[in-house]
C-alpha cells in the first residue's frame, strides 16, 4: 500500500461525499498533475513521471461511458484490468501507479448504484484538481 491508499477516505465511497473527499481529491489530483521528480530509494535513483492528461482522460472517458449506460457491476470491476494495462504500458515508475492504487481501492468499495455515483463524484474531483495543477504549472512557466 502507498501513502495515498492509507489516506484515502474509504467511507466517502460507501457513505456520502463530504469535505474530506474534496480535500483528498485536491491533494491527490494536484500530486498526479505536477511535474516529474526524482526519488532516492535504497541507493537507487528513480525518475517518477506525472500522470498525463491523456492517461487520465482515457480512464475517465470509460467511467463516463459506464455512467451513461447505468451501473453494471461486471463492467465496472473490469476497469481494474484496464488500469493495470495502463500501468504496464508506462515506462519506468510513474504516478499512474499511485492512481492505480487509489482507484483500485475505490473500485473495490463500489457495491451499489449509490457507491457508483459517489465514485464518479470522487473521480470528477480528482480530474478537476489534476487539471488545475497542470494549468498552474503552465501559468508559472
Amino acid at each position: 500500500m502507498s501513502k495515498w491508499t492509507d489516506k484515502f477516505p474509504k467511507s466517502e465511497i460507501t457513505g456520502k461525499i463530504t469535505n474530506t473527499t474534496v480535500e483528498f481529491a485536491m491533494e491527490f489530483g494536484s500530486h498526479l498533475g505536477t511535474d516529474s521528480y526524482t526519488e532516492r530509494n535504497n541507493k537507487n535513483v528513480v525518475d517518477i513521471s506525472k500522470l498525463t492528461t491523456s492517461q487520465l482522460r482515457k480512464f475517465f472517458g470509460e467511467v463516463k461511458r459506464q455512467q451513461m449506460n447505468g451501473y453494471n457491476e461486471t463492467d465496472f470491476v473490469l476497469l481494474k484490468p484496464k488500469l493495470a494495462y495502463a500501468v504496464g504500458r508506462s515506462k519506468g515508475r510513474s504516478k499512474i501507479t499511485d492512481f492505480y492504487d487509489v482507484m483500485s481501492l475505490a473500485i473495490d468499495l463500489v457495491k451499489s448504484e449509490t457507491n457508483f455515483k459517489n465514485f464518479i463524484k470522487f473521480f470528477e474531483a480528482i480530474v478537476a484538481y489534476h487539471k488545475a495543477a497542470e494549468e498552474k504549472k503552465n501559468i508559472n512557466n
